[in-house]
């Protein structure tokens, strides 16, 4: 595969390397595909959180809430337990 580069890409992929931060261009590539990569899920990631605030939103609307009281306890219950084996 060939990729053309913009001259203002070619001079920040040299720049990059002669600060000695890559060394060849296709390193410079490779990191940029892996941050794509990484922004992909990190945005599949936040999609997934965004549903789940939106299912307690509705939740609470239904009025399907506990009180945080009751959560602590239950969780401190949880705890005890854990560490008694």
């Amino acid at each position: 595969m060939t990729v053309t580069l913009t001259p203002q890409q070619e001079k920040l992929v040299t720049e990059l390397m002669s600060r000695g931060e890559f060394a060849s261009p296709e390193m410079v590539v490779e990191e940029a595909l892996r941050l794509v990569q990484a922004n992909a899920d990190y945005q599949k990631r936040l999609a997934g959180l965004r549903a789940e605030i939106d299912i307690g939103l509705e939740q609470i609307k239904r009025g399907e809430t506990v009180d945080a009281r009751e959560v602590f306890a239950r969780l401190r219950e949880k705890n005890r337990q854990r560490i008694r084996g």
